[in-house]
């Protein structure tokens, strides 16, 4: 054990500088107070820790969620926050003993990188304000609205804290690049919290603002009553469980992929269920204890790694670290400058962008990128839950209709020796069919949503001594899928073939086939296999 805390507690350390001023600023763009960043931070950082399933993820206030929770926080103020934090835990738990991680995985990666998108220019965008000097407008819960009002009142800009603003973000970016292991957000909160320390009434610097001035009521704590103002009757509330049902899904596919890439980096395995147990306390426990809902952080993880992490020591110092600090330097902080909040921000949306990921959809598959950018424009103009479920309806609609097309294999034989092997588009297209044995393969599913394309192929199917019909790749049926069968062989002999075989039904399709009629005919006849090789040894 203490040959594990040597090997991990200056990565612990590193990660801690860089979560209190990201603790801080996703808080408060979650529209939460900063206070709830650091309890957040320290909570579910530590128990994801203790009782999660990876060795690297590090668990706090992020802004994939920011995204979804600054719209609720106005609308119902930042103390309604840490009961979101426990009813997401409460359904992240009701996931884990059902096994539900397995279903939410089906939403695809282009809706995701859509709603990452989207909230990275909510996170941007929302920083207008501080990054242009404008104090005092009044805000709505719709974020366009916001974005609008500060365009309209952009005569209020002091321009001075917006240079300062485009130097601290070209600063961070840069020094991230040159030296990635020690972050330059931590650097810029400390040079701004120093600035103000040494400089407060020296021309520019005197205009700032500060966490202080905008929360004077920050204080060093671990724990607020999450209960203070707790109305019971929010438990039935719909909007209140769907944002905790959207939160807990987006908190687990971030966890999950936080933990497969550090998995990737490191060439290690982690505990999937153990680890979405662990989140799912610690969200709890985040809420108990008067914080918001937590997800793994990406950069941070990645942070943590190139620390040298080697064990969940590294988070769980890092999450010690963090309270230790924040107590007892809870007066610099908030000296901490709005405008290197903006910057901070500003950067980590920029690194929510995942350029290589719409590279690849461009060049590969300009469908999933007209997608992605679909979600991401309904996250930002109307809501970012709206933006996943409708995101993932359409890509579910694509993804049927793609299979509805039935695409397969069909292999032409003529005296003995194969001449062509078609896609079933294109044997549909072939306008003479000369062959006397055919081989035509069901692939995938026998349901009724891709049967249907292979009767079409069936109708094509004519003057044939023999017709096999090859299950080999096919794992699934629905009663309709077997009627369709049941159907293109009544085909296949009304078109003046032969024989019409059966071949490589697994155990599963026999299940639902066994009691049809043309199976047991086949059956009699002596017209199933188990491969398509021993029927054409006997045909060749």
């Amino acid at each position: 054990m203490i040959q594990t805390i040597i090997q991990n507690w200056k990565s612990g350390i590193t990660v801690s500088i860089v979560s209190i001023p990201l603790a801080l600023a996703l808080a408060i763009t979650s529209g939460a107070t900063p206070t709830q960043g650091i309890i957040t931070a320290f909570w579910a950082g530590f128990i994801g820790a203790l009782l999660g399933g990876s060795k690297f993820n590090i668990i706090g206030p992020t802004g994939a969620l920011a995204g979804i929770l600054v719209s609720y926080a106005f609308m119902h103020g930042y103390a309604a926050l840490p009961i979101i934090a426990i009813l997401s835990g409460i359904v992240i738990l009701v996931a884990y003993f059902f096994n539900l991680d397995r279903y939410i995985i089906f939403i695809p990666r282009a809706v995701i990188h859509g709603f990452t998108l989207g909230v990275a220019f909510i996170i941007g965008l929302g920083q207008l304000d501080n990054a242009l000097g404008i104090s005092g407008l009044q805000k709505t819960e719709r974020f366009i609205d916001n974005v609008i009002t500060t365009l309209q009142n952009i005569n209020q800009a002091h321009w001075g804290v917006f240079v300062i603003f485009i130097t601290v973000t070209l600063f961070i970016l840069f020094w991230n690049k040159r030296f990635p292991k020690i972050p330059g957000a931590a650097i810029a909160a400390f040079l701004g919290i120093t600035v103000m320390l040494l400089f407060p009434h020296v021309g520019l610097f005197s205009s700032l603002s500060t966490i202080g001035d905008k929360y004077v009521d920050l204080h060093a704590s671990l724990f607020e009553n999450p209960f203070s103002q707790f109305d019971f009757r929010i438990l039935i509330n719909k909007e209140v469980w769907l944002l905790s049902i959207a939160v807990a899904v987006i908190s687990i596919l971030e966890t999950l992929i936080s933990g497969q890439i550090a998995d990737t980096v490191t060439h290690s395995k982690f505990n999937h269920k153990k680890e979405m147990l662990g989140l799912s306390i610690a969200n709890i426990g985040s809420g108990l204890m008067g914080g918001i809902p937590a997800t793994a952080a990406l950069a941070r993880t990645a942070l943590n790694i190139k620390s040298g992490a080697t064990h969940q020591a590294s988070a769980i110092i890092s999450a010690l670290t963090l309270g230790i600090i924040s107590i007892f330097l809870i007066n610099f902080f908030k000296l901490l400058p709005t405008v290197v909040i903006a910057s901070i921000l500003a950067v980590v949306a920029i690194g929510m962008v995942e350029k290589k990921h719409f590279i690849r959809l461009i060049e590969n598959q300009k469908t999933a990128f007209l997608i992605s950018l679909f979600v991401a424009i309904v996250v930002i103009v109307e809501d970012p839950i709206i933006g996943i479920i409708v995101g993932t309806i359409i890509a579910l609609l694509i993804f049927v209709n793609k299979i509805s097309y039935g695409q397969t294999e069909v292999l032409m034989w003529k005296n003995g020796k194969m001449q062509e092997s078609l896609m079933k588009n294109e044997f549909l297209q072939k306008e003479v069919i000369d062959s006397d044995i055919i081989v035509y393969k069901i692939s995938g599913t026998l349901t009724y949503i891709n049967m249907p394309a292979h009767l079409e192929a069936a109708q094509k199917i004519k003057n044939n001594k023999h017709v096999i019909i090859s299950l080999r790749h096919a794992f699934y049926a629905d009663i309709d899928g077997v009627d369709y069968l049941g159907e293109i062989i009544e085909k296949l002999k009304a078109n003046n073939n032969g024989q019409i075989i059966l071949t490589g039904i697994n155990k599963e399709i026999e299940k639902m086939i066994h009691k049809e009629a043309f199976y047991k005919k086949k059956l009699v006849e002596g017209k199933i296999y188990k491969r398509t090789s021993e029927v054409m040894n006997t045909l060749v």
